[in-house]
């Protein structure tokens, strides 16, 4: 389950939070697969006894390198859409983030190849008014959809900056 919320600060709330696609990772099961397939292989031809030992060792460290780190790197990677900001983190071991607050949002474009519309996944670029200019998500599910939703938050973002005439949000109740 996807904990986007602890990301938040108290004045803004969560709109829509995802992970890359879950093709990002096929690629790394298949890899687990013929792993384990050569591991039996090579059970089957050689001798039992320390090789036996030796082949599953390295089948176990193959494992958690070719498939267990990615899928780490996967799940820890998050696309966050609050009300005032977009926000990338990723990570497991040495955590990296990047934020964007939605009124320094000038252009967001998609780009799907025919394999990724087939699959609803593509590539998101966000280009911004700061000193990073361009953030780019990956293998986002439902690029389009998301395009439109960013859109719409930093449309809601800039009629609220108006009505309280500037960033910093409406006045205090006393």
């Amino acid at each position: 389950m996807l904990n986007a919320e602890r990301y938040l600060a108290e004045d803004e709330q969560l709109v829509h939070a995802t992970r890359q696609h879950w093709t990002e990772i096929v690629g790394e099961f298949v890899v687990l697969v013929v792993i384990w397939a050569v591991v039996g292989a090579l059970l089957w031809v050689v001798p039992s006894g320390t090789a036996d030992m030796v082949v599953l060792a390295l089948g176990v460290i193959a494992s958690i390198w070719f498939w267990l780190v990615p899928l780490l790197k996967w799940r820890s990677t998050v696309y966050v859409v609050s009300t005032k900001r977009i926000y990338v983190r990723s990570g497991f071991l040495t955590k990296t983030g990047h934020s964007i607050p939605l009124v320094r949002v000038n252009d967001v474009a998609f780009r799907a190849t025919l394999w990724e519309r087939i699959l609803r996944e593509g590539t998101l670029s966000i280009q911004s008014a700061s000193e990073h200019g361009m953030l780019t998500l990956k293998h986002v599910p439902d690029p389009e959809g998301l395009k439109q939703l960013i859109h719409q938050a930093v449309g809601e973002e800039q009629r609220s900056q108006q009505q309280w005439g500037g960033p910093a949000g409406p006045p205090p109740a006393y």
